[in-house]
């Protein structure tokens, strides 16, 4: 049933809200260096970031979400990093400080990244996230990812 590869590119109103916000605390920046340099210089460092990913982000394969029969690849700032759905279980939505992601846990047979699935589990409950910055509603990605998943396990079971 889902055989075909799906991918979702982020939200460019978050993305242009992202560069728009951090354009601002930059010229903030600029405006107290001459009473507070150290804060209006760490100002200025920090909302910079916020421009630089906002602008990669619009690059075209920069920055995705793609779902397939075998898993997921998240990509971002030309990073991309694949987890199969058989080292995927009980994927639920939630959020940090009111950004909503998809959580899940990874399987036992999933041996990659050992001390960060140990911090992320520390920090948020769950082993590993997905960002709901796409242009797709979180519960309905959600959704998504229950149903290929459970596809992908039929599919293991009937082979």
């Amino acid at each position: 049933m889902y055989k075909e590869t799906r991918i979702f590119y982020p939200n460019k109103l978050k993305t242009l809200a992202l560069l728009s916000i951090s354009t601002i605390f930059v010229v903030g920046g600029f405006s107290l260096i001459d009473k507070e340099p150290i804060i209006g210089w760490l100002t200025i460092s920090f909302f910079s970031l916020g421009i630089i990913v906002s602008i990669v982000q619009f690059i075209p394969n920069s920055t995705y979400l793609k779902l397939n029969h075998e898993g997921f690849e998240v990509k971002g700032l030309f990073k991309s990093n694949f987890t199969k759905w058989i080292h995927v279980k009980d994927l639920r939505e939630g959020s940090i400080n009111g950004n909503k992601m998809i959580f899940f846990d990874y399987t036992e047979q999933h041996r990659k990244w050992k001390k960060g699935k140990k911090l992320s589990k520390f920090l948020s409950g769950k082993e590993g996230a997905v960002q709901s910055s796409y242009n797709i509603k979180t519960k309905v990605l959600l959704q998504l990812m229950i149903d290929y998943k459970k596809d992908s396990e039929s599919q293991f079971i009937d082979s």
